[in-house]
């Protein structure tokens, strides 16, 4: 449940307190290779314009083959074929994902421009709307909580059908198949710490916290399946300290003594990489995290061989592999692209 699926803060508050906002979701923010992510620029047309079926989130191409190219008049060489802009958040995860994405629709011969390394879920999830992209890797329990704000639901049907239907009557866009991963929101703890205070269940720490350090991310305070929502389900979720840290610091302050529990979400690398324990979520607070791409209905429909490109990826994206593929970028410090190209090639998927 990486999702970078924290609200972001300001950015003051974050060089005041050297913090950075996670996404939904994983993981630390990779060092990405200088050239590869691009910014978004302003939708066609201004930025309060509505982009029209021809040009949201997809990217001109010149007749020269140049990439992402936005017309302006008089600009020179002719305009031919569109590219389907691919998003992402900003950590491991959604880059591996969505770089997957960009490779499968290439090798189904479709043209794509990457727009990478967004942000938060507010800023992929408005760039989308708006055209800025076509598509990009979501999570069912972030578009239920944060972007549709509806209650928490564990059942994984009841969730992926309200996601489902309610991106589609509200924004016009498409949710396809989900994958069987499920990174969603966690507790963990080091097998020292577990053993010393008899930490098994979620449960188990809202009794022993106030013994406890926590070491949390931004925004996990206020979110309705954060410490809210501990403390209404488990009661107690007092702890004897709640410390920020930037997300790709939460591991280390458990590692290097500096807390005794820290937010995780199931599928980060690190916990296997690092031996750490993930504490049963008995009381069934948190919904399932499935992975999916959303994509804006005008795009589907111009591209319809997008829906069954992308859905014979999904069976591939098991909780497992997927967190197998986050240490190889987090823990062995490879480039997402490479790692990502690996995993389809060995998949069979690319030639």
């Amino acid at each position: 449940m990486k999702s970078n699926r924290w609200t972001p803060l300001l950015a003051g508050l974050l060089a005041a307190s050297s913090l950075l906002v996670a996404c939904g979701g994983d993981a630390t923010s990779p060092t990405v290779p200088s050239g590869t992510i691009q910014t978004p620029g302003p939708t066609a047309g201004g930025a309060g314009a509505a982009p029209t079926a021809a040009m949201a989130g997809m990217t001109p191409t010149d007749a020269m083959g140049g990439a992402g190219m936005t017309p302006t008049a008089g600009s020179g060489p002719v305009m031919t074929k569109a590219k389907v802009v691919i998003g992402s958040k900003n950590f491991t995860e959604e880059l591996l994902v969505g770089e997957m994405y960009a490779l499968m629709l290439e090798h189904a011969g479709i043209p794509v421009g990457r727009q990478l390394n967004l942000g938060e879920t507010d800023i992929a999830q408005a760039a989308l709307v708006k055209g800025d992209i076509g598509l990009y890797p979501e999570y069912t329990g972030t578009g239920l909580l944060v972007v549709l704000k509806k209650d928490v639901m564990s059942d994984e049907k009841a969730v992926y059908d309200t996601v489902k239907k309610e991106y589609e009557s509200q924004f016009k866009l498409t949710w396809l198949d989900e994958a069987p991963m499920n990174d969603t929101q966690a507790l963990a703890t080091t097998k020292a710490v577990a053993d010393k205070y008899g930490l098994k269940t979620l449960s188990d720490v809202s009794a022993k916290a106030p013994q406890l350090r926590l070491a949390t991310i931004p925004a996990f305070q206020d979110r309705p399946d954060g410490i809210k929502g501990l403390q209404r389900v488990y009661g107690g979720f007092a702890f004897k300290s709640m410390d920020i840290f930037d997300i790709g610091l939460k591991y280390k302050a458990l590692l290097d003594g500096k807390a005794d529990v820290a937010v995780a979400f199931s599928t980060d690398g690190a916990i296997a990489g690092d031996g750490l324990q993930i504490l049963q979520d008995d009381k069934g607070l948190w919904p399932p995290y499935h992975l999916a791409p959303v994509v804006r209905d005008d795009v589907l429909a111009a591209n319809p061989k997008i829906a069954d490109v992308l859905n014979s990826l999904a069976p591939k994206l098991t909780s497992d592999a997927v967190a197998a593929l986050n240490w190889e970028v987090d823990g062995k410090k490879r480039d997402y692209q490479d790692v990502a190209k690996e995993f389809l090639t060995q998949q069979g998927m690319l030639k």
